[in-house]
C-alpha cells in the first residue's frame, strides 16, 4: 500500500493551514516557514532515506530552527515550531498497518471537538478540556543529563500539539515524576501518578527499574507507550509499548556490524552488570556465534564505578580485537579513558552512544570509534529528523539531541496518533485498539515499529555512525538488520 502517496495531499492542506497558525502565534522565522512550506509542497519525498541525507527535500539550517523559538520559548513551551506542522500531518494517526491518515479515518479527532461534542469525562485522566498523560525520568541519577532533555523533548512535543489547537478539543497535561533511578522512586512515582494523579495513560519516559511496574499496570490497566525500553520485561508486558529497540536486538545488530564489516576474529564485551547490559551482551554473543567468531569475553561493571582499570585488563589480557559495548554513554567513555591509560586501543563498537559528549569525552582513543543508533542520526537533513529538531529547539533552545530523547518524541507522537485516531469518546480501550492497529509506525526517523506486537524484532535495524578525528559523529551506514 503506498502509504506516502495516501499522505501528501493531507500533508500539503494541514501544512499550510498549521503554518498559518504559526505565524499568527509567535517564534517561526520566515527563512523556516518559507523552507518547510516548500519541502511539504514537494511531498516530503524519501521519507525513509538513510541518515546520510540521500533523500533530502530542502533543508532548513540546524542554525535556522533554533530561531524558531521566538521570546516565549519556556520551560513549559512557547509558540509551535514551523518544522513540526508536517510531522503531526505526515504521521497524523497512522502507521503502514491503518488506512490513510488522521483526516481520513472516521471518528478521527482534529483540533476541535466535533459538534456533538466529545464525551467530556469519558474514562480516568480525561475531561472535556484535559488529557492527563504521566512520565517518570531519573534526573537525580548519573545519567540525569540525559533525562532532562528527554523530558524536555516530551514537553515540547505535546505543547506543540496544544498549540495547534489540540485533539478533539482536549489539551495534553504532561505530568512527569523524578525517580532519581531508584526503584523506591519509580514505584512511588507510578503510584502518585496512577492514583493521585489519577493520569489516563503512561508516557515516554527515560527511566531504570521498569522491569518492577507490570503488576501496577495490569491491576490500574493502565497504558504506558514510549517507556524506556531498557527491559526485557517491557516488551513483554500486554500494557507497554518503548519506542526504542530491545537492548537485546542492539547488541545482535552491533556484533553483526563488527562481524561483517569489521571482520572481527575475537571480541570481548563491556557490559553494565544491570539493566539492559546482561540482555544485550547474550544476543551479541548469539549474532558472534552464529559469523563464526568469538565474544566470550566479558567485563562487567556496576552503575557507577570510579574507574573500569580492572574491566579494561580483563579484556585485554582475553586477547580481544574488539570491544563491544553493551553499557551505558557515562560507563562506555570510562572504559575508554582506562584504555588510553593503558596504552591499548582496539576496535571500539558501542550499542549506547549516540550522543555528542561520549566520543568528545572519551578523548583521543575514542577517535575512529564506532556508534550504533536505531535511528536516523540527529544532526541529519532527512525531513523527519528537521522537523525534530525544529520542535525541540523551538520550545527549548538550549537542547542537546541524542538517542534516548528521540526514542521519548516518539514516543509522544505515537500517543497524539492514537488519541486523535480513537475519536473523542476517549477511552483506554480505544485508546489501545488505535495504538495497536499501527503495525508498520513510520516514526519518521527510519526506525518503524509494530505497536501490536512490540516484542517483535521483525522491524529492527539500525545504522552506524562513527567518531572522526575530531571526535564528531559521522554517519558511517546506511541501515541495516543482524544477523541471527
Amino acid at each position: 500500500m503506498d502509504v506516502h502517496g495516501r499522505r501528501r495531499g493531507f500533508v500539503t492542506a494541514a501544512v499550510l493551514v498549521a503554518l498559518a497558525l504559526i505565524a499568527s502565534a509567535c517564534g517561526a522565522s520566515p527563512r523556516v516557514t518559507r523552507e518547510v512550506e516548500a519541502r511539504d509542497r514537494n511531498g516530503l519525498t524519501g521519507l525513509q532515506a538513510s541518515a546520510s541525507g540521500s533523500a533530502d527535500s530542502g533543508q532548513a539550517g540546524q542554525g535556522d530552527v533554533g530561531t524558531a523559538a521566538g521570546g516565549s520559548a519556556a520551560a513549559t513551551g512557547g509558540g509551535p515550531a514551523a518544522g513540526g506542522s508536517a510531522a503531526a500531518a505526515r504521521r497524523g494517526a497512522t502507521g503502514g498497518g491503518a488506512a490513510g491518515t488522521a483526516s481520513q479515518i472516521a471518528g478521527a479527532c482534529g483540533a476541535a471537538a466535533p459538534a456533538g461534542g466529545n464525551g467530556g469525562s469519558t474514562d480516568t485522566g480525561v475531561s472535556g478540556d484535559t488529557i492527563k498523560i504521566g512520565g517518570t525520568f531519573f534526573n537525580g541519577n548519573y545519567l540525569d543529563k540525559y533525562s532532562q532533555v528527554t523530558e524536555q523533548a516530551v514537553k515540547a512535543y505535546f505543547q506543540y500539539t496544544n498549540d495547534q489547537g489540540g485533539i478533539c478539543g482536549r489539551k495534553i497535561q504532561f505530568i512527569a515524576c523524578d525517580t532519581a533511578g531508584t526503584a523506591d522512586g519509580t514505584k512511588g512515582c507510578l503510584s502518585k501518578l496512577a492514583d493521585q494523579d489519577k493520569v489516563f495513560s503512561m508516557g515516554p519516559s527515560l527511566d531504570f527499574n521498569l522491569n518492577i511496574v507490570q503488576p501496577t499496570l495490569a491491576a490500574d490497566k493502565l497504558p504506558w507507550v514510549g517507556d524506556s525500553g531498557l527491559y526485557g520485561e517491557e516488551f513483554a508486558s500486554p500494557w507497554m509499548f518503548p519506542t526504542q529497540l530491545n537492548g537485546t536486538d542492539v547488541g545482535a545488530l552491533i556484533a553483526t556490524f563488527a562481524g561483517q564489516t569489521l571482520h572481527t576474529k575475537k571480541a570481548g564485551i563491556s557490559l553494565l552488570n544491570d539493566v539492559a547490559g546482561p540482555g544485550c551482551t547474550k544476543r551479541a554473543q548469539e549474532a558472534a556465534k552464529a559469523l563464526g567468531y568469538d565474544a566470550s569475553a566479558t567485563a562487567s561493571n556496576g552503575q557507577v564505578e570510579v574507574s573500569l582499570d580492572n574491566q579494561v585488563s580483563t579484556l585485554k589480557n582475553a586477547g580481544v580485537d574488539t570491544v563491544l559495548f553493551c553499557n551505558d554513554p557515562v560507563n562506555t567513555i570510562k572504559f575508554i579513558q582506562s584504555a588510553q591509560r593503558a596504552t591499548w586501543h582496539p576496535k571500539f563498537v558501542g550499542g549506547f552512544v549516540a550522543a555528542d559528549d561520549v566520543p568528545q569525552a572519551a578523548g583521543t582513543y575514542a577517535a575512529g570509534m564506532y556508534g550504533f543508533t536505531s535511528f536516523d542520526f540527529y544532526k541529519s537533513n532527512t525531513p523527519g529528523i528537521q522537523q525534530y529538531r525544529a520542535i525541540t529547539e523551538n520550545y527549548y533552545p538550549n537542547t542537546f539531541h541524542h538517542f534516548y530523547e528521540q526514542a521519548a518524541y516518539i514516543g509522544a507522537e505515537a500517543i497524539v496518533a492514537a488519541l486523535r485516531k480513537a475519536g473523542p469518546k476517549l477511552t483506554r480501550a480505544g485508546f489501545l485498539n488505535a495504538l495497536k492497529s499501527f503495525t508498520d509506525f513510520d516514526t519518521g526517523m527510519g526506525l518503524h515499529i509494530n505497536f501490536a506486537n512490540i516484542g517483535s524484532s521483525q522491524l529492527s535495524s539500525g545504522l552506524m555512525l562513527q567518531a572522526d578525528n575530531s571526535l564528531n559523529w559521522q554517519v558511517l551506514t546506511g541501515r541495516f538488520k543482524s544477523a541471527a
